[in-house]
């Protein structure tokens, strides 16, 4: 059903959360992280939820997520007492499969493949049934084994296709989990069409591959032509900076392009959404992320050389090279694994703040409710999901907050 925006009511989106309110929520949470081993990020992963929900407001009123981090905890437990033998055995598995052929073991990736991608539509679940708006709840059915195997053959069209597959392979999924989506006893849908964002992206994706292809195979190419004694013209390596400075506005015009198209495309009965984000509306949260990015490997690279500098001057002055190991002091072994814990902690935050908040903002922004009258009179449905999911997927190391 085609939406009007000029002959149907429309009810705004905005973001309200201020940004240094989430910053700080992040920066904590890094440095629990740190000293909770890695425990506390149900806890943020839940603070985080409840910031972003309850920063969206919806014709005056906002999300509300309901879940808690003792949920995420116990469903990661939970997945850990089913993932422990299951990895056991699959490593047992592909041992004894490689032994007997090269690339033997190929299915058992695609069965775990398969599996995080089960557990991905399994935590969709259990954060819709955990949003509620205007005290109505969202939920969804459907089977995560269905949505796995869909997602599995349609990433297999992905190489033989060079990617292009990826348009539709997008609309699929998105129509499958949207056709299970509900808000209350309203049932949503996705209009979403593959060709609508291959059009949207063809070109960005082409400009990309070429980007990514001069940042890679040109520097691989003149060193090879450079052993055959054959110089390459100094023009060809402007072709690495070009690339590198190209893939950051290509990539943000991708995801603003697609944001787009995957908004515009969701129903909820007769309700509709417009989104007027820009191809260019997610170039400053990039490079903003790209550059603080940047001074987070300065600010580490340089703690690294200081320690190194230390050692040298201390425990390791005068020693000789083959005898180093043996000489490396207790605090070198403790101070090593903090400096790595803590960098990838950082780059988590940095990652949180300008890919997941900043953008949210910009999309949240740029959107509005079509025929919002449509979701008026909705009455309550759906019952609460499991946390097994979330923990499945935190198990697995895909991606999710």
């Amino acid at each position: 059903m085609d939406i009007n925006p000029w002959q149907n009511e429309s009810a705004r989106v905005r973001f309200t959360g201020e940004n240094a309110s989430f910053r700080r929520i992040v920066l904590r949470g890094a440095l629990l992280e740190l000293v909770t081993f890695g425990f506390y990020r149900f806890w943020l992963a839940t603070e985080m939820r409840q910031y972003l929900w309850s920063s969206t407001e919806i014709d005056g009123d906002a999300l509300e997520y309901t879940g808690r981090g003792k949920e995420l905890l116990l469903g990661f437990l939970v997945a850990m007492a089913i993932l422990a033998p299951l990895f056991i055995v699959y490593f047992l598995l592909g041992l004894a499969f490689e032994r007997v052929k090269a690339f033997a073991s190929l299915p058992l990736y695609l069965f775990l493949y398969a599996f995080g991608q089960f557990a991905v539509y399994r935590a969709r679940r259990y954060r819709l049934t955990r949003t509620t708006w205007r005290g109505i709840r969202f939920w969804m059915t459907g089977s995560g084994w269905s949505y796995a195997w869909r997602a599995l053959l349609w990433t297999l069209l992905l190489l033989p296709t060079l990617g292009c597959a990826y348009p539709w392979r997008a609309a699929a999924l998105e129509r499958y989990k949207l056709g299970h989506t509900y808000y209350g006893d309203l049932a949503a849908r996705f209009e979403g069409k593959g060709g609508q964002l291959f059009r949207r992206v063809w070109w960005v994706l082409l400009l990309g591959l070429f980007a990514l292809l001069s940042v890679i195979v040109v520097p691989i190419v003149a060193v090879a032509l450079k052993k055959h004694g054959v110089s390459p013209p100094p023009l060809v390596w402007l072709a690495v900076p070009v690339g590198l400075i190209a893939l950051p506005f290509l990539h943000a015009m991708r995801v603003a392009a697609e944001w787009q198209w995957w908004v515009e495309g969701i129903r909820f009965g007769r309700l509709g959404v417009a989104c007027n984000l820009s191809r260019k509306g997610l170039f400053g949260v990039y490079w903003a992320m790209i550059g603080i990015m940047v001074l987070v490997w300065l600010a580490f690279a340089v703690a690294f050389a200081i320690l190194i500098v230390a050692l040298y001057l201390g425990p390791l002055h005068g020693v000789p090279p083959k005898l180093y190991f043996a000489h490396l002091p207790v605090w070198f072994f403790v101070l090593v694994p903090v400096w790595y814990v803590t960098f990838l902690l950082a780059q988590g935050a940095v990652l949180r703040i300008y890919a997941l908040q900043r953008v949210w903002r910009r999309v949240a922004d740029a959107c509005s409710l079509l025929n919002i009258a449509a979701v008026q009179d909705v009455a309550a449905a759906g019952e609460a999901a499991s946390a097994l999911g979330e923990g499945l997927v935190d198990g697995l190391d895909f991606a999710g907050f």
